[in-house]
């Protein structure tokens, strides 16, 4: 009679399933300053182009080419912070005053038409909305130390030639260094051209979003558009949102100005996805839509609002090592 099957586990196995579930943890436990990290690869990603170029170009260093960029970096960002915040935060305060307003207006519109009830149960979660997402912008902006700690970082690896893959191959395992090197440069390369494209895009759309509000007289177009603006880096999902709250202002003040402000958002909607984003984006990162939404909503509900902001990223280097690994099983 022959013996039942037996599944024999080494000792070596189950340290290294041991090891695994440690490394996870610790992982787990210091996400925050991976992610802090993150932040400071697709900084670097971005500008390496520029500082490679610079020191080429001038036959300066790359810490003199690396400060020039970080210094244009904080300059314009001074300037935005200066010009655009305080307009917004004013521009809020005062929808927030005017909301009872624009509530009886939406009213005595919506009246008319039978939707009433619908009003009511809608107007007071927009506003309620608008107000979460301003809150959690201005928190993402209030991290002075995390703030300092990434540009920090990102700076001591820019003024170093291929400083990201230097990076990735000290902490590597030396069997694993020729690849790893190989995937750092494609990533790098892949982030940093959507980095580069992502911002060009929502300052576009910011700049549209503006320029086509404030033509047609609906108020708040600043914060509209800045919202619209930050709304971009959701696919599909991000500029609908945006849109809402000014189609809704506009329809309070007139019919026709709601149908302005639609086709302020459709006109605008329609350049991004048939000049803005073949033009600029291209095959920068390659995911799929619902992949990218679905990555954002991960992003976010593991690590808030910068999760979102770097999910993408993080994203486009998975699926390239899933790739290679698919490729080669």
């Amino acid at each position: 009679m022959s013996e039942p099957n037996k599944i024999e586990i080494s000792t070596g196995t189950i340290l290294r399933v041991m090891l695994l579930l440690l490394a996870s943890w610790f992982l787990y436990v210091v996400r925050d300053i991976i992610l802090l990290l993150f932040i400071s690869v697709i900084i670097v990603a971005a500008i390496n182009p520029v500082v490679s170029w610079i020191n080429r170009k001038w036959k300066v260093s790359r810490t003199i080419g690396a400060l020039f960029v970080f210094a244009i970096i904080v300059a314009l960002v001074v300037l935005a912070v200066s010009f655009i915040v305080p307009p917004v935060i004013t521009q809020f305060h005062e929808f927030s005053k005017n909301a009872a307003q624009y509530y009886s207006g939406a009213e005595n519109w919506l009246g008319r038409t039978g939707l009433t009830s619908l009003a009511g149960n809608n107007v007071g979660t927009l506003s309620g909305l608008s107000g979460n997402i301003f809150s959690t912008t201005v928190g993402v902006f209030s991290g002075v130390i995390s703030a300092v700690v990434v540009l920090s970082m990102a700076f001591y690896m820019s003024i170093e030639e291929d400083g990201i893959r230097q990076f990735i191959i000290s902490v590597m395992p030396e069997k694993h260094k020729k690849y790893a090197s190989n995937l750092t440069v494609r990533i790098e390369h892949k982030i940093g051209k959507w980095m580069l494209g992502q911002v060009a895009l929502m300052f576009l759309i910011f700049v549209f979003d503006y320029i086509g509000l404030r033509l047609i007289g609906i108020p708040y177009a600043l914060t509209l558009a800045f919202l619209a603006g930050l709304l971009e880096i959701v696919p599909y999902v991000g500029p609908i949102i945006s849109a809402i709250p000014g189609i809704f202002i506009g329809l309070m003040i007139s019919p026709v100005e709601g149908v302005l402000a639609f086709l302020v958002y459709f006109i605008a909607q329609h350049l991004e996805t048939n000049i803005i984003v073949p033009q600029i984006m291209k095959k920068a990162v390659g995911l799929n839509p619902v992949t990218t939404i679905l990555a954002i909503l991960v992003g976010f509900s593991l690590a808030g609002v910068l999760g979102a902001l770097i999910s993408v990223p993080v994203a486009t280097a998975l699926t390239l090592f899933a790739g290679d690994f698919m490729g080669r099983n």
